[in-house]
């Protein structure tokens, strides 16, 4: 039997870890909110802003979307598109993740560690839509700053020696979707929403300082519609 004094000891540190992890949980939570609803300062472009793009969220995860024909012709040369596709969504994210978790009932505990807390490899997650959903959040762009938007996209995306986009080995969930290998690695602090904050802080689209969750970007989404002094 193990003796008194060791397993008080045992319990009081187990208690002091679980005081520190609470403490590190709390303190993540509080920056990202506070990060979140604090604005970045958005470059000024001087210009007519008569291009759309599109946000969308399935809950937790943002999705840039771009009408094909605001989408670079290099960049749309280097996509498979196989479809009539009128728009395009783009999103980053963990690979094994996307791979193994296509509705959020499918989560697993380890999936979801090895993708916060180890480094792993990331994707590039494309859609191809016929047409666009009432429920997108419409943002305005001068040809500036689609310019800027389309290079960021393209820079997340993982080339082989030839300049190509390297496609996963994981098919997609349906016909109207595909996954390329990307660029960075997926943590705490650089989530699939963070690529998309700072995609819109590159492009001087009005956004959060920080976001890893998705509420932080939409929460600042309104103010780039036309008479929020947006440009």
């Amino acid at each position: 039997m193990m003796p008194a004094k060791i397993l008080y000891r045992i319990v009081k540190l187990l208690k002091i870890a679980a005081i520190i992890l609470l403490s590190l949980i709390a303190s993540y939570l509080f920056f990202a909110l506070a990060l979140s609803l604090l604005p970045a300062k958005p470059v000024k472009f001087d210009c007519l802003s008569d291009k759309v793009i599109y946000l969308t969220t399935n809950g937790v995860h943002l999705d840039i979307i771009i009408p094909v024909e605001n989408v670079e012709d290099d960049l749309l040369q280097k996509l498979n598109i196989t479809n009539n596709a009128g728009y395009l969504g783009f999103g980053w994210g963990d690979r094994d993740f996307y791979y193994e978790t296509p509705y959020w009932s499918d989560l697993k505990f380890r999936v979801a560690f090895k993708a916060l807390f180890l480094k792993s490899r990331s994707a590039m997650h494309v859609t191809f839509y016929p047409r666009s959903y009432s429920n997108w959040r419409k943002i305005l762009l001068c040809n500036e700053q689609l310019t800027l938007l389309n290079e960021y996209i393209e820079n997340s995306f993982r080339k082989n020696a030839e300049g190509r986009f390297i496609l996963c080995d994981f098919p997609g969930y349906s016909e109207y979707d595909i996954f390329y290998e990307a660029k960075n690695s997926f943590s705490l602090f650089n989530t699939c929403n963070v690529w998309v904050n700072n995609a819109f802080k590159i492009t001087g689209i009005k956004t959060s300082l920080w976001s890893p969750f998705d509420f932080g970007v939409l929460f600042h989404t309104d103010k780039n519609k036309p008479g929020h002094g947006f440009n």
